[in-house]
């Protein structure tokens, strides 16, 4: 049967361990792009930052604050999704291709020795799975997903706890004050000072409040 034809099945090895690099090698891509994008806070208008300091926001008001930051940017990193799939099951994918394409060459190889065919029909199945893993292993080591991760995670992290969490603070501390001395005076607001910052300042950081969430 065709199916069954080496030609078939040595072609079949290919596509799948070449599926199984183009994964990795869209795995180091991603990362790259990730962590471009947040080397700085100029990166801010990246969609990565924008969904997390919109989720990291939400968590702040609803909980009062984020008492472990760098939990919520792995639970972060963890619900990322690139076409439905997200990284961890990408890596997984990429090694069950390359280990498809490893069994597919094993099989045609035992059909040919059923089949009688001279040993130097069957090299090229040798030649495809050693190069094809040669460069599996190669482009992993290079990706190195998971040291790529942890520098995405700092840089996240960081961005969080120093531009984000310390304005939300100051602002958060500000609109109490604000609500309180609203309670004490019945009368009309006149310009004030409270704890070194006016009214105008904690109605400017109000707005930066409303606009994180933009």
């Amino acid at each position: 049967m065709y199916f069954l034809d080496q030609r078939f099945l040595m072609i079949t090895t290919i596509i799948l361990m070449l599926l199984g690099i183009l994964f990795q090698v869209s795995i180091g891509i991603i990362y790259q792009r990730l962590i471009q994008a947040t080397d700085t806070v100029l990166g801010a208008d990246s969609n990565l930052l924008k969904q997390c300091k919109f989720k990291f926001v939400q968590a702040y008001q609803l909980n009062g604050g984020v008492s472990n930051i760098s939990v919520f940017v792995d639970k972060f990193l963890n619900r990322l999704r690139f076409g439905g799939m997200s990284i961890g099951f990408i890596r997984q994918l990429s090694k069950q291709l390359v280990m498809a394409g490893v069994l597919v060459a094993g099989f045609g190889v035992c059909k040919g020795i059923i089949d009688g065919v001279r040993l130097s029909s069957l090299l090229p199945f040798y030649i495809i799975v050693l190069f094809g893993m040669y460069l599996f292993f190669s482009i992993s080591s290079i990706v190195d997903a998971p040291a790529r991760r942890k520098v995405l995670k700092v840089n996240l992290t960081d961005y969080l706890e120093n531009h984000i969490a310390e304005r939300l603070n100051r602002g958060m501390e500000i609109k109490e004050r604000l609500q309180e001395e609203d309670k004490k005076s019945a009368s009309p607001r006149t310009e004030s000072k409270m704890g070194g910052f006016s009214k105008e300042d904690a109605l400017e950081l109000e707005e930066l409040l409303r606009s994180f969430m933009a």
